[in-house]
């Protein structure tokens, strides 16, 4: 009887202890902030060259995403462009609505980006950092980008109307691509028809676009020959 007993009270105790903590829990959780942050990538470049010339805007899509729970009505957010920045809002790009929609847990924001004459001999950058709105603060800080400053609050869209080389070659595209070249980037621009650089994030969309390229690189050489770049050198894919 005394163990029965004695065994009552332990339950009882550790039930009573489960709960609070239960309480302490949802109390953290209910409490926390509603945060938003870049989602992915840190950077984008875009580059008109792949576009005849009557395209003159385009549009980018910058992924965000929330911490915290999602609600019943729409939310806005806010975007810092830095005094540093030399791409111009209302004449390089303009942002899309600055909403999170009721009920969802990330948003593509469009950045429409426009066409300019002194994008031809000029790159000019945007820099972005996510700001305290009425609804939202900044999210996290991706601690394993730490040393790059385009983390998950922070981000750089870079224009221009030039074929210069991607800043991501040599970090990525070298190992599919090989040697860079102006005639090869060309190509590339021509058949995969996206000026946006990176614009494939995963494994088996960066597969695809290899093998794209490689498809169409034959079919080039089966009517035309071999594609020779400014360096005098056969384009050749890895």
């Amino acid at each position: 009887m005394k163990k029965t007993y004695l065994r009552r009270i332990v339950y009882s105790v550790l039930l009573a202890l489960s709960l609070t903590s239960c309480k302490e829990d949802q109390s953290l959780v209910y409490k926390q902030d509603a945060r938003i942050y870049f989602r992915e990538g840190v950077s984008v470049e875009y580059s008109f060259t792949a576009e005849p010339p009557s395209v003159i805007t385009d549009t980018l899509f910058i992924p965000l995403r929330i911490m915290g729970s999602a609600t019943d009505r729409d939310r806005t957010f806010k975007i810092i462009i830095d005094d540093s920045s030399t791409a111009k809002p209302g004449y390089h790009f303009q942002f899309g609505p600055l909403i999170i929609p009721a009920n969802t847990y990330e948003l593509s924001l469009p950045v429409y980006i426009y066409r300019r004459a002194g994008l031809k001999d000029s790159v000019v950058n945007a820099y972005l950092t996510i700001g305290e709105s009425v609804d939202f603060k900044p999210g996290y800080i991706d601690k394993s980008n730490s040393i790059n400053p385009y983390n998950k609050q922070h981000y750089r869209i870079s224009l221009h109307d030039q074929l210069l080389k991607p800043s991501t070659w040599d970090t990525r595209w070298a190992a599919y691509f090989g040697t860079y070249s102006k005639t090869k980037h060309q190509f590339i621009n021509q058949i995969y028809g996206s000026a946006s650089w990176p614009a494939v994030n995963f494994p088996q969309d960066i597969n695809f676009v290899v093998q794209t390229m490689k498809l169409a690189l034959y079919n080039y050489e089966q009517a035309n020959g071999p594609l020779i770049d400014e360096n005098g050198e056969r384009v050749v894919f890895l």
